[in-house]
């Protein structure tokens, strides 16, 4: 699996605007965005694991390609229903209600970078992430 491993952020790439845009709490964004997180990737089976381990908690993602799942987003605990997509060395997760944002992961290079895009939102942000 193209994702399989540890991987350290590097930057982001308009996270703060597009977090604010899509309705995060103004006063709560910058404990979210330039953040030492780290990505631990595994895949067991039909299952695939990313732990993101930050500095003030730790949450895990577990899903099947192709399948429903509760996913956490960010470190204030708002969760939504999701289905993630892998192809190869590229994933996108989207939430399964109308208008909510996608969360596109691929593997370029020696980067991991997330892409973020939502309706109504004019640009997209990135984060990315070296392997660690």
């Amino acid at each position: 699996m193209a994702f399989a491993g540890k991987w350290a952020f590097v930057r982001n790439e308009k996270m703060r605007e597009f977090a604010i845009a899509a309705g995060a709490p103004e006063d709560k964004v910058d404990k979210m965005i330039d953040v030492p997180i780290t990505v631990d990737c595994k895949k067991d089976g039909d299952f695939y694991t990313m732990t993101f381990t930050g500095p003030e908690k730790s949450i895990v993602q577990k899903f099947k390609s192709d399948a429903e799942f509760t996913e956490e987003i960010g470190p204030f605990g708002k969760k939504r229903q999701a289905i993630a997509k892998v192809d190869g060395d590229k994933m996108a997760i989207r939430g399964v209600n109308e208008g909510e944002a996608v969360e596109k992961r691929e593997i370029i290079g020696d980067e991991m970078i997330f892409t973020f895009v939502k309706p109504g939102i004019p640009f997209m942000a990135k984060r990315y992430f070296k392997r660690a």
